[in-house]
């Protein structure tokens, strides 16, 4: 075998693979044979017919098989003898083949990246922490106290009121400048699909609350709301995409109430802390208390990394390969459709499907790039997941999930997911590498000053 790698980018490379005639001739004679074996002719018994009958009539079939195995024998050995990390799957661009001459395959591959991270000194981020009060405390508590509520459900043409749940098919279209109605035809910015909303809620959009009250099951609410050109502007979220902001847009919203809960909530005392938590009022609330750190304490993580990946991807101008791009992309997609699905809503068309994946592509590569960084500050620091690390995150998971660990194991074997909680494990101590060498200023913040949305229909699913 004969090969050259050409350097197209730091994430692709050109591969030219040339086998001898000789393993030209022997595969067309293998498959030549298989195929002879197996078939027949007119005039012949099962697998008697000459070889050279069998070829002029299976000329095409012989000719795709040894293509294929040949393009495949290529490429790995190839790829070995270079020693390249590919990423995807290799794109042919040209082949030759012919029986008496060298077979010749052209290609390229998306491969891991040639960079280093080095040196991590430099490193600077913000942690801000928000501090959990009794207020926030009270507010969870009121959650869990409406999530057990005896709900019933308004009919017979009663009207909303306040402190009723009112569940709405919501879409949001975008108005055009000085336009006073919708195109014909025009589709939605926030595609239909059920969103709840608190009458006299505190954190309910004025313009919703006022609209809905007094409405009946069956009836349609529109309103019209103007969002400033400004960070104070909300954004539409839904699972698995980039936020888009309303910053700017004129809405014309389209709210069709399907149903009027009127909850009945029970007394917050002991018994009903028991009945839901198997602890008293002062135990529950500290619980809750505790819980709120916790998910506090991970989301200013969460954003101090992405503070620190966001430097490093600049300072190694990682490459992100084309094909694990793709492949986020098309995650993310998947995550939409199953959504749309979910909510019984018509699927988008191709173009929507096209303008969809533009819009993921930015974050999809900054996905790509931080996953990268991690995998390189890992190998860079010689990181290894031992056994024992292994099977303490499985145990780990097996409580949350209440089930043995060897059920647990069991699974993510069958699943072929260990390697996947391996790499979780890696990045993991990758990240408490980098965060670990950084300069980290740790800032206290109260709840006025951090970021929230004042809408009750923020467009996110898990309100459903």
């Amino acid at each position: 075998m004969k090969f050259e790698v050409s350097h197209l980018s730091p994430a692709k490379k050109a591969l030219l693979v040339e086998l001898p005639a000789e393993r030209v001739t022997r595969a067309f004679n293998r498959f030549s044979n298989e195929i002879a074996r197996q078939v027949q002719l007119p005039g012949f018994r099962p697998g008697r017919a000459p070889l050279s009958l069998v070829r002029r009539h299976y000329q095409r079939d012989i000719y795709e098989r040894v293509l294929r195995q040949l393009s495949l024998e290529a490429i790995n050995e190839a790829v070995a003898a270079a020693q390249l990390q590919v990423v995807g799957e290799p794109v042919i661009q040209d082949v030759r083949l012919n029986e008496q001459l060298p077979f010749v395959l052209k290609l390229e591959v998306d491969v891991f990246p040639e960079f280093t991270v080095g040196p991590l000194e430099g490193l600077e981020g913000l942690k801000e922490i928000t501090p959990v009060t009794d207020a926030d405390v009270e507010q969870r508590l009121a959650q869990l106290q409406r999530a057990t509520a005896t709900v019933e459900e308004v009919r017979n043409g009663i009207p909303a009121q306040v402190g009723d749940v009112v569940q709405v098919e919501l879409q949001g279209f975008a108005l055009e400048d000085g336009a006073t109605a919708l195109r014909e035809g025009q589709l939605p910015l926030i595609a239909g699909h059920l969103e709840t909303v608190n009458i006299g809620g505190e954190r309910t959009r004025p313009e919703f609350d006022a609209a809905l009250r007094g409405k009946t099951v069956g009836d349609v609410a529109v309103v019209e709301i103007e969002y400033p050109a400004d960070d104070t502007a909300p954004k539409v979220v839904l699972k698995g995409l980039p936020a888009v902001s309303l910053a700017g847009k004129r809405i014309q919203f389209h709210l069709v109430v399907k149903h009027i809960f009127r909850p009945s909530l029970p007394p917050l005392d002991d018994a009903w802390a028991h009945s839901y938590a198997g602890m008293d009022l002062a135990a529950l609330r500290a619980r809750i208390k505790s819980d709120l750190e916790a998910d506090r304490e991970r989301h200013a993580l969460d954003k101090l990394h992405t503070q620190l990946l966001d430097q490093l991807i600049i300072r190694t101008g990682v490459e992100a390969p084309a094909s694990l791009v793709a492949e986020q992309i098309k995650s993310h997609v998947q995550d939409w459709l199953s959504y749309l699905e979910r909510q019984g809503s018509p699927p988008p068309t191709t173009e929507d499907l096209h303008k969809l994946s533009d819009i993921i592509r930015p974050r999809a590569e900054t996905e790509v790039k931080q996953i990268l960084v991690l995998e390189q500050v890992a190998r860079e620091a010689g990181v290894q997941i031992t056994e024992d690390e292994l099977a303490g995150a499985i145990a780990q998971l097996a409580s949350g999930l209440g089930q043995p660990p060897e059920v647990v194991r069991a699974r993510l074997t069958r699943e072929n997911q260990l390697d996947t909680l391996r790499l979780r494990l890696r990045s993991q101590k990758a990240l408490d590498i980098i965060r670990s060498a950084a300069r980290i200023e740790t800032r206290v913040v109260s709840a006025s000053d951090a970021p929230t949305s004042e809408e009750t229909v923020s467009f996110l699913p898990e309100n459903q």
